[in-house]
């Protein structure tokens, strides 16, 4: 990025929920400036928080304290989710292009203009899927990417994902970090990706978000700094082994 624009402003965000021994703090006084276009991930401890900071970036929960505004957009803008579970959030009753298209038809957007737009998402990155087929009848690599073009049917400015590549094979994995990265590239719009692996978080982000334990505050950021478009071979680098040398040492630093 030649200019960093802020697109998101997270100003002193906290989160607590209440239970049986009275109110436990998720996350405390996040502040963050996320750019426009960029990739920024998050890493931390299990359980710190980081579904919830990003639920609250999507706007699906409401924050405690604090404040998110988004400085270059007249209002809110369009935000594209990518869930944990994709088998979960899938609707196994529909087939796949009644899935990619479901957002758009609680929008109320015509049946005709919803299978135009999903025919230009699908040729633009030659996604080869049957679209009649029922969910339960792809892999799970295939499922996951049918989640990720349901985030992208609305014509995001943001895509979030929460940690969309855990319950899938190393193989599958790799595979989907190029789509991944050849869908960003193209559409050149904001993705923020939960990771629970720290190679993922360093190979796909310009930044690495460290969040501290519970309750969670930004505990550092590290520039992942690998040239682009980057190749799965650069997972194998001296500059790549560096990086993770760096994350590694903030990582456990957040759990002391």
């Amino acid at each position: 990025m030649d200019r960093k624009v802020v697109h998101i402003k997270v100003d002193k965000i906290s989160k607590s929920f209440k239970n049986d021994e009275g109110r436990i703090e998720v996350l405390k006084h996040v502040s963050l400036e996320i750019y426009k276009g960029e990739f920024l991930t998050f890493f931390g401890p299990n359980g710190c928080g980081k579904s919830t900071l990003v639920n609250i970036l999507a706007g699906i929960e409401e924050a405690g304290d604090g404040e998110i505004t988004f400085p270059e957009t007249n209002g809110k803008p369009k935000i594209g989710f990518v869930f944990q579970n994709y088998r979960d959030s899938l609707m196994p009753w529909l087939n796949v292009e009644k899935n990619i298209c479901f957002p758009l038809k609680l929008k109320g957007i015509t049946k005709s203009e919803q299978k135009e737009r999903l025919k230009t998402l699908i040729s633009e990155f030659e996604i080869n899927i049957d679209l009649k087929s029922k969910v339960y009848n792809l892999s799970g690599g295939q499922a996951q990417m049918v989640s990720i073009l349901r985030g992208l049917i609305v014509n995001p400015e943001i895509l979030i994902m929460d940690e969309p590549f855990s319950a899938l094979d190393y193989q599958t994995n790799l595979m989907l970090y190029e789509e991944l990265l050849k869908i960003w590239r193209k559409l050149k719009i904001t993705v923020i990706l939960i990771s629970h692996e720290i190679d993922e978080a360093i190979y796909l982000g310009d930044r690495v978000a460290f969040l501290s334990k519970k309750p969670a505050s930004i505990f550092k950021v590290l520039n992942s700094d690998l040239p682009r478009p980057r190749k799965l071979e650069d997972m194998g680098s001296q500059e790549f082994a560096e990086l993770k040398k760096k994350a590694l040492e903030i990582f456990r630093n957040t759990a002391t």
